[in-house]
């Protein structure tokens, strides 16, 4: 789970790596910075974990981790389900049964402030098969693919991550040219050595989801430009603050059907 947070790295604040010229920056107020999802997996088990850190300063390189609030998970008949703090910034409830076709309240209470949302399970697909190719040119890549079936007539949405020991990366496509037909995510890996371990995993998510991670990976990608190209304030997700609406946390809340499958690195094929 605390993976995300290299997802979330925008929000929390950047680092640099050299010495530099620091700039008089105007820097906000520390904002709650949320990671909440529900995840029913394949075999009917569930993981409901919530993330919750503060945005820092511009300069600032440590995580600020948020251990004294309040997590509770509504279902739609009123049962709360209190999360209990397992690790630094990181709750946990293990009691939760996530079903299809059910909507999920959040509420955190942090401080003088109650946050909450209210999201419905999506569903989505498993793999059918994972690909490796090996790519040479301009630098030599590992190319991971993972193949699935998209439902025909249905808008689908999905969020995609790919894990192994020193590497975590995150995709996300939807099916606007793929309705119905086979589809599939590829992931490009430097210096991946045979055995290598690899989990690749397919979550559902809905379209405002779909929107909230496209931002941050645009955000965060090599490719985009520097980060005062964009402003992380304007990445927003579907929690809202109950008690003062203008200090909105960033971050999402999420339910979702989870499927993963693994595969060993070969020799080069």
């Amino acid at each position: 789970m605390k993976k995300i947070i290299i997802l979330l790295a925008i929000i929390i604040g950047f680092t640099s790596c050299e010495d530099v010229i620091e700039l008089d920056l105007n820097n906000a107020a520390p904002r709650l910075v949320i990671d909440a999802a529900l995840e029913l997996n394949a075999d009917g088990s569930t993981s409901s974990t919530v993330l919750l850190t503060r945005s820092s300063a511009f300069y600032q390189e440590e995580i600020d981790y948020v251990d004294d609030s309040t997590v509770i998970v509504t279902d739609e008949t009123g049962t709360d389900f209190t999360f209990t703090l397992i690790d630094s910034g990181l709750y946990e409830n293990l009691s939760l049964n996530i079903q299809d076709g059910q909507a999920y309240t959040l509420t955190i209470n942090d401080g003088s402030d109650t946050y909450t949302a209210t999201q419905e399970f999506i569903s989505t697909v498993p793999y059918t098969r994972v690909e490796q190719n090996e790519i040479t040119g301009f630098g030599d890549f590992t190319e991971i693919t993972g193949f699935f079936n998209d439902p025909a007539g249905v808008e689908n949405y999905y969020l995609f991550e790919y894990i192994d020991d020193l590497n975590t990366e995150f995709d996300i496509i939807d099916d606007t040219f793929s309705d119905g037909n086979e589809s599939l995510t590829a992931f490009f890996m430097e210096d991946l050595t045979a055995g290598t371990m690899i989990t690749l995993t397919v979550k559902g998510i809905d379209r405002r989801c779909f929107t909230f991670y496209d931002t941050l990976i645009q955000q965060t990608s090599d490719g985009g430009g520097g980060p005062f190209d964009t402003q992380p304030a304007t990445v927003r997700g579907n929690i809202t603050n109950a008690t003062n609406p203008e200090k909105f946390p960033y971050g999402y809340f999420r339910v979702s059907e989870k499927f993963e499958i693994e595969y060993t690195v070969v020799e080069n094929p």
